[in-house]
């Protein structure tokens, strides 16, 4: 499967500008012969707190790409607020041929930055098929607990990551995603948001790294770019079976010392 990650410099919360520049970056990456493209953490708007961005499902972010996607021939996976009833989450979802495959709600709120003050956690993991691969979402803070990529890991070959990972701590977010990638034996992809918005600066980072830990491709920061790799599952075995690190996970051990 060829993967591309989209490191967008995301106008502030501006939907109808921003999806502008999302049409030119999937007919850029489907002429490139991409069958996935990523976009950022709350694609069309930034990280936003602003609670009157939030859209139904199927609503103007999720529509539109919808749309793209069948237009363009290409998978997507993108990020909005979503509402359901008076819960709000940070959704991620992947759409093909004009249908949506999967949804993702952020387990992890970062709390810190005051996002649980509008958006409610998600409460389950996701993955999805595309193109031989079987690949699971998650969003920016998420990256922090590795739990859940060990997780997801039992399944997927690929585990994409949108975020909006401000510069300051972008050490962190480049030494997490190796560190993700060699825990897990899995293609680990980091698609990050670059430029101003909400007061932040975003080196954006992005990056693919092997399931042995080494970066098969990375973005140049601060730069809007598509960044392009290979993905194929068979590496993932290949890297497994030399190094069976997982035949020696402990897994009800952990759940032990964790109910304490």
């Amino acid at each position: 499967m060829r993967l591309c990650l989209s490191q967008m410099d995301i106008c502030w919360e501006d939907k109808g500008k921003n999806l502008l520049a999302a049409e030119k970056m999937m007919r850029s990456a489907a002429s490139d012969g991409a069958d996935l493209i990523v976009f950022p953490e709350l694609s069309l708007t930034g990280f936003t707190m602003d609670r009157t961005l939030a859209e139904a499902p199927g609503g103007f972010t999720e529509s539109a790409f919808r749309e793209l996607s069948a237009k363009h021939g290409i998978a997507v996976c993108f990020g909005f607020a979503c509402r359901t009833g008076e819960v709000i989450t940070n959704r991620c979802c992947a759409v093909s041929g004009g249908e949506t495959i999967a949804v993702y709600d952020k387990i992890h709120p970062f709390s810190y930055g005051g996002e649980c003050a509008v958006y409610s956690a998600g409460s389950s993991l996701t993955e999805f098929r595309l193109s031989g691969e079987t690949i699971g979402l998650t969003i920016c803070y998420d990256l922090r607990f590795p739990e859940i990529y060990q997780a997801l890991s039992e399944e997927c070959s690929l585990i994409v990551n949108i975020a909006s990972w401000p510069d300051k701590r972008s050490e962190h977010w480049k030494t997490l995603l190796k560190a993700r990638a060699i825990e897990t034996q899995s293609y680990i992809a980091g698609c990050d948001r670059c430029g101003s918005g909400g007061g932040l600066d975003y080196s954006g980072d992005s990056a693919v790294y092997s399931p042995e830990g080494n970066p098969i491709s990375q973005a140049e920061p601060y730069k809007e770019q598509l960044i392009f790799a290979q993905i194929d599952h068979s590496e993932c075995g290949r890297v497994r079976n030399g190094f069976p690190v997982k035949n020696d996970r402990r897994n009800e051990l952990y759940r032990d010392f964790y109910a304490k």
